[in-house]
């Protein structure tokens, strides 16, 4: 693939992202030998590179937290290279708060974090439950996380953990009616509200399909599209049942909580 190419495709992405994969790719043709990176990439960067898998010419490997994850890492690999042998750098760990009494949020576990001079990009998403913090990366930068001993006053227990350990989302399943599969007549559909409202939201990027903003009210959207609405949330079209009686599409949408 060529260079200008590559970087034109993550135009409005930072360059201090793109830049290492790129170096990363040409690595990982030179030796033909995976390649692992340290950096957690946003959906709108790492859903790309594994849609460029064949143009590489390489095999594409992205680890996240959980199978839900927004923030990946990406391995590279060579085609004949079998994905039993992929040994990652990467490690999944939790943080258990001690305290029943006073609740830890999100905000409080990655500001802990955060104030060991660590960059976010190197670790994925952080998933909170009952006083207890889930997340991944890699195996340098958790030596420094294990040194944490308090989350806003509490005392907290780092450990290592595995990946069937930690909680999936909830999913919240509701069926909607629509007038067509238009973009901008699902998220009316979906969040109850105007067409003009919808239209505003995509026009102006607040509304991703797959992770890329999308500002064509008119897009069609298929099943087993991932939706995202900047402030209103994530939801996933997993089901068109067709038209009901007064000519309307029913359609079933998964809602991340």
């Amino acid at each position: 693939m060529n260079k200008t190419y590559f970087f034109n495709t993550f135009q409005k992405e930072d360059s201090f992202l793109i830049a290492p994969i790129w170096d990363d790719i040409q690595l990982c043709l030179s030796i033909d030998y995976p390649i692992y990176g340290n950096i957690f990439f946003p959906p709108s960067i790492w859903s790309k590179i594994e849609s460029m898998s064949d143009s590489l010419k390489l095999n594409i490997k992205t680890i996240g937290t959980s199978d839900f994850s927004e923030k990946k890492m990406i391995i590279f690999f060579p085609t004949n290279f079998e994905t039993e042998n992929l040994i990652s750098n990467v490690v999944h760990f939790k943080i258990v708060g001690t305290n029943k009494f006073k609740i830890l949020q999100h905000k409080d576990f990655l500001g802990t974090i955060m104030s060991l001079g660590l960059k976010r990009e190197f670790l994925g998403d952080i998933i909170v439950k009952d006083n207890i913090a889930y997340g991944i990366t890699t195996k340098d930068i958790f030596n420094i996380i294990e040194s944490i001993e308090q989350v806003n006053k509490i005392s907290v227990k780092v450990e290592l953990c595995n990946k069937e350990s930690i909680p999936k989302p909830e999913i919240k399943e509701s069926s909607y009616t629509t007038s067509s599969l238009r973009l901008d007549s699902i998220i009316s559909s979906i969040l109850n509200t105007s067409r003009n409202i919808s239209v505003n939201l995509i026009e102006t990027g607040d509304v991703s399909i797959n992770y890329s903003i999308e500002r064509n009210k008119s897009q069609i959207i298929s099943e087993n599209s991932t939706i995202t609405i900047k402030k209103h949330g994530k939801f996933f079209f997993n089901k068109n049942l067709g038209e009901n009686k007064k000519g309307k599409l029913k359609i079933i949408i998964q809602q991340f909580i």
